[in-house]
């Protein structure tokens, strides 16, 4: 069985690589791609009327009454035309010596256009006329006809910015107007009579060639839901049965233990500054360090993700990004046992790894600053981030096993949910908050933001000592000494793997890396949303950011606390059961309802009640995977089942492209929900209490 489940692990683990590779190569082979454009000026306003000198005339036009015309002309609107007409020049004499053959002085007539932060102005004096063309695309895509190292995504996205270009523009006239002056004879000039005519400039684009897939939308092949039922009434019948066998299937275990602990054993241990002395310091430290590695979770799956899409980059390339930030932490169970055995005693166990991985974050976020355009270098962004997450993930490492380490068995409970709360609060700075200043900062700036922060956090473990006797720094002086037990206590790698052994020898700790594999298949929705709420549904790039970033990630810690209070309360087990099908059926019901798609309230809705549900499902997931796990190897084996659940969702973005490339957006969220309800059949045969039994015989035997 441990061969078998070797073996699964091993070919799991080249899924990703040969993802990774290929879809490398299907971005970079873009080839040659024709530009074909064809120009319609679509008449929005003609008028004549006389403009007094020296006075600008605002006046504004809308895009809107003309939207049929737009769309029939090809969509694209790329600029505006004024064209201002002014055949005469008309002066007064005044009284004098005037023959009535003097020359009239020329006036000079202003034309501005304004949309947006694009603005045009230019003059020409009468008699005569002029034209102001004012445009907000790359004309030299238009001009050049074939285009080489670009995608297609690329070409469009600087030639069609969509409802940025539509609503309201502003323009004006004015005239300064001249009168002749002569020897005896002055004549009078209070303006000039000027016809307007206002244009809207619309392409009709075609791009031929590339062989690249357009990024604007996903497939067209729809799966009715009929075909779906079948599957949903299984499970629905399913579900009924479980909940009938209820002690049969362990749905009533309650999976945290609650620990009798009074309130001064609970406070004992507060007059030292250390980890191990100070319960202050041990939920500062942990928190600050879950905080650091929640802001480049946010960053990536968020804010660069949302600003790489804007920027034209096709959904498999987004794929092969989150792909590669994911992939340190679907093997950061590796770290385990190199942490473990290679230690630095002297300044902790597990301190000095944390700033090692805190010190390589700093290093290789500001490296990132170098690249000149990162939405056309996506891989090697995606190279840099995957080197980042080395880092993060093994910080994560060494803080899980630093708080198994120091963490009281009655603090468990509650430090744990302290600490994904703050990976939460650093996914809403990563992902809200950066993303939200991305539009006045750009992408550079919102990384440049993260250093300090970074920094910041950094000198939290920089100043804490994880047991008396320490030293902060190799230079300083230590009083701890060293003794036969502290030697002891190193274990070699021999011990390490034979514990790791026992602890994965049982069939449920087994099921746990199966559950483990299989929770986030349905996230090959991730890359694929802010594809339907930017460019589909027109939202902004700040709008969806916040969101996801912020409202989003509030709603998955409400989700944790309310699941967690009802596996309490009901038992984990039944609340996965339950919380996956009704997440399943919400997913489904999203997809079932894209003619309300465009109403921002039913969208917001029903994504916060997806989320919602599904973080209860995570939640006992991870109390579930606890359950399961031989303290002796806590840290090595329940990181083994998170980096399961990354590579997971490894698993689900490789499933992106070519799922995207196939079906329609409804299809795409029946299949969601079908990967959903697959967490029930992972769960099921889980038993929470064979782990302890079993080495509770063990150890009496």
């Amino acid at each position: 069985m441990q061969r078998m489940i070797a073996l699964v692990l091993i070919a799991m683990l080249l899924i990703p690589f040969a993802g990774c590779l290929g879809e490398n190569d299907s971005d970079n082979a873009s080839g040659t791609i024709t530009v074909e454009a064809v120009w319609t000026e679509i008449p929005i306003e003609t008028k004549s009327q006389y403009y007094s000198d020296g006075a600008d005339t605002p006046w504004e036009l809308s895009s809107e009454p003309f939207t049929e015309q737009i769309q029939d002309a090809g969509g694209i609107v790329v600029g505006l035309a004024l064209v201002l007409d002014y055949p005469n020049e008309d002066e007064t004499p005044n009284l004098g010596f005037c023959t009535g053959l003097e020359s009239d002085a020329p006036d000079t007539i202003f034309g501005t256009i304004t949309k947006n932060d694009w603005t045009l102005t230019a003059s020409e004096v009468n008699p005569g006329s002029h034209a102001v063309n004012l445009t907000w695309h790359n004309q030299s895509l238009l001009d050049a006809k074939n285009i080489s190292g670009m995608s297609e995504n690329g070409i469009r996205n600087q030639i069609d910015l969509g409802n940025e270009a539509l609503g309201t523009y502003d323009f004006s006239v004015r005239v300064d107007a001249d009168a002749y002056e002569g020897t005896g004879c002055t004549h009078t000039d209070n303006g000039e009579e000027v016809s307007t005519a206002v244009s809207l400039l619309v392409l009709d684009l075609e791009l031929i060639g590339g062989g690249e897939t357009n990024a604007l939308s996903v497939g067209d092949g729809a799966v009715s839901i009929v075909l779906f039922l079948p599957w949903f009434i299984g499970m629905f019948l399913l579900v009924g049965y479980l909940v009938s066998k209820k002690e049969r299937y362990h749905l009533g275990i309650i999976l945290e233990d609650d620990s009798d602990v009074d309130s001064e054993g609970a406070s004992s241990g507060e007059e030292g500054r250390t980890l191990v002395e100070s319960y202050r310091a041990r939920v500062l430290t942990l928190c600050a360090l879950y905080v650091a590695q929640g802001i480049p979770w946010g960053f990536i799956t968020v804010t660069f993700v949302t600003y790489l899409a804007v920027e034209g980059v096709a959904a498999g390339q987004l794929a092969f990004l989150l792909t590669l930030g994911t992939l340190p932490w679907s093997v950061k169970f590796l770290w385990g046992p190199i942490i473990d055995r290679y230690q630095f005693p002297e300044m902790g166990k597990r301190r000095p790894w944390i700033l090692i991985a805190q010190s390589g974050m700093i290093v290789v976020l500001s490296s990132m600053l170098l690249i000149p355009d990162m939405s056309s270098n996506v891989t090697l962004v995606g190279i840099m981030f995957l080197v980042y997450n080395i880092f993060t993930a093994l910080q994560d490492v060494s803080t899980d096993a630093l708080a198994v380490d120091v963490l009281e068995p009655h603090e468990f409970e509650k430090v744990n949910s302290y600490m994904f709360t703050s990976k939460a609060v650093g996914g809403i700075i990563g992902g809200a908050g950066l993303g939200t200043i991305i539009g006045f900062v750009g992408i550079k700036g919102a990384i440049v933001m993260q250093i300090p922060i970074l920094v910041v956090i950094m000198l939290v473990p920089l100043f804490m000592t994880e047991r008396p006797g320490e030293k902060l720094y190799p230079w300083s002086e230590s009083s701890k000494q060293k003794t036969s037990d502290t030697i002891e206590k190193q274990k070699n790698f021999k011990e390490i793997f034979d514990n790791i052994k026992i602890a994965f020898s049982f069939r449920s700790a087994q099921l746990g890396i199966l559950l483990s594999l299989i929770i986030s298949l349905s996230y090959f929705l991730i890359p694929i949303l802010p594809l339907l709420f930017v460019r589909e549904l027109g939202w902004t790039e700040e709008q969806f950011n916040a969101t996801k970033g912020g409202v989003i990630l509030i709603v998955t810690m409400l989700g944790y606390m309310a699941g967690g209070q009802l596996g309490k309360q009901y038992g984990g087990k039944a609340i996965i059961i339950y919380s996956a099908f009704s997440t399943a059926l919400i997913t489904a019901f999203w997809g079932m309802n894209e003619s309300l798609w465009s109403n921002g309230f039913f969208m917001m809705t029903v994504w916060s009640l997806q989320t919602f549900v599904w973080a209860m499902v995570s939640i006992n997931i991870y109390s579930l995977m606890m359950r399961i796990t031989w303290t002796e190897v806590g840290g090595t084996q329940f990181t083994g089942y998170m980096a399961m659940m990354n590579l997971s969702a490894i698993i689900g973005y490789q499933l992106t492209a070519p799922l995207a490339a196939r079906f329609d957006y409804s299809t795409l969220f029946y299949i969601a929900a079908l990967l959903e309800t697959v967490v029930i059949l992972g769960a099921m045969f889980i038993d929470p209490e064979e782990t302890r039994r079993e080495m509770v015989k063990r150890l009496s035997d």
